[in-house]
């Protein structure tokens, strides 16, 4: 493994602001879990939503989560005080199958379970994703780790499902297929992933993920009830869906998306999705047809991966777990510096993002929008690819090692 005085400068800043923001993090944290009763920033967390489901199942009630918002809010309510802050139940029915055990225990070692198995869940499948042992791919995971450690959201586990699947694609396809399964608790993270599949071919996987996700929806209908999922398509989607339009302040600010950064400055809901698929349908486009020329299995991934965040709406600064992959795979691959000063630059600054863009977002910059654009027009150039000549013969053999 690389020493860190081989590290570039810029990674080094990487490494140390992460670092420090982990100490504090970690202190604080300790503080509280330490602290008798129940510190209320330590339950204001997403979390609670998990913890809350888990209860709710456990006692019987699973179907007040799929009711009107009011009723599910209650309950928050009456488990951390009056004044708890707002929060909303925004999963599907399956998604109970990977949360129940927590309301077996108290909140603060639930919490603690959760971070401790997801996160772990994580350092394997970024390991495995990346292929090699290298300092610099650990650097460019930092931030994000960090990051989901504060919000302690699901964003270790949707990036533990989406690296793991791209990771086992090629060796273990009915695995990478369970896995985007799974994946489907959070579907804006899987847009491109049926496209890049067929690409390849992975007819295996593409059947494998297929059958994973008729299992989970017809397991969750058959122990929670049809009604949850009636509830969910009634109450939880439309709920989520002004949600997405609704709110202002710190949630655009939390949003890499060409739609969260128009929301950030104050435009309409349909207006903002309007100028978003007017920039998201084009580089859809564009990434697709490269799955189906490109013939390095690398630069695909690399593709898919920061593609991602800005075709999907909605996605959050603790869903950059997946961006982390594609950073990793770009700072093992570029020249080291000062060759590739510019580009490692670019770099640090989208290692970064998980805990800068919010902090620009408040200020009104959209720092992720304009760090994800220039990411993935030098991704596509580093390819070679255009729209209209492609990069192999069309009996070619595209090349299918991780």
């Amino acid at each position: 493994m690389q020493g860190l005085p081989a590290l570039p400068k810029p990674y080094l800043f990487v490494f140390a602001a992460a670092s420090m923001a982990a100490a504090v993090l970690a202190c604080s944290t300790l503080v509280a879990l330490l602290a008798p009763g129940l510190d209320p920033n330590l339950a204001d967390k997403d979390f609670a939503n998990y913890w809350m489901a888990s209860r709710l199942l456990l006692s019987g009630r699973v179907q007040d989560l799929f009711g009107p918002w009011d009723m599910y809010f209650r309950h928050l309510r009456e488990a951390f005080g009056g004044d708890y802050p707002w929060h909303n139940w925004s999963y599907p029915p399956h998604f109970l199958f990977l949360v129940w055990p927590l309301g077996l225990f108290g909140y603060k070692s639930a919490l603690l379970l959760f971070l401790t198995t997801t996160g772990v869940a994580f350092l394997f499948a970024y390991r495995a994703f990346i292929g090699e042992r290298s300092l610099v791919a650990w650097v460019a995971a930092m931030p994000f780790m960090v990051l989901n450690f504060w919000a302690v959201q699901n964003g270790y586990l949707c990036a533990a499902l989406a690296l793991g699947a791209l990771a086992l694609r090629e060796k273990r396809p009915i695995i990478a297929g369970m896995l985007l399964g799974l994946l489907t608790i959070k579907p804006q993270l899987g847009l491109l992933f049926p496209f890049l599949l067929m690409a390849e071919r992975r007819w295996t996987v593409i059947a494998s993920a297929t059958i994973s996700t008729l299992v989970l929806a017809t397991a969750s209908a058959a122990v929670f009830g049809i009604d949850t999922w009636r509830g969910y398509f009634q109450n939880v989607v439309p709920y989520q869906n002004a949600v997405m339009q609704m709110l202002k302040g710190l949630f655009p600010a939390m949003m890499p998306s060409a739609y969260g950064a128009f929301r950030n400055w104050n435009f309409g809901p349909d207006l903002a999705l309007m100028l978003h698929l007017a920039v998201a349908a084009p580089v859809a486009l564009v990434v697709i047809a490269a799955f189906f020329r490109i013939r390095e299995t690398r630069d695909r991934d690399i593709l898919l991966l920061i593609a991602t965040f800005i075709i999907t709406p909605y996605a959050l600064t603790y869903d950059l777990g997946l961006l982390a992959g594609a950073l990793g795979l770009m700072a093992l691959k570029y020249p080291p510096w000062p060759e590739g000063k510019a580009r490692i630059l670019m770099l640090a600054l989208a290692m970064l993002l998980p805990l800068a863009m919010i902090q620009f977002g408040l200020l009104k910059i959209p720092l992720a929008t304009i760090v994800l654009f220039a990411l993935f027009l030098v991704a596509l150039r580093d390819t070679g690819f255009t729209p209209y000549f492609p990069l192999r013969r069309p009996d070619a053999k595209m090349d299918a090692t991780p």
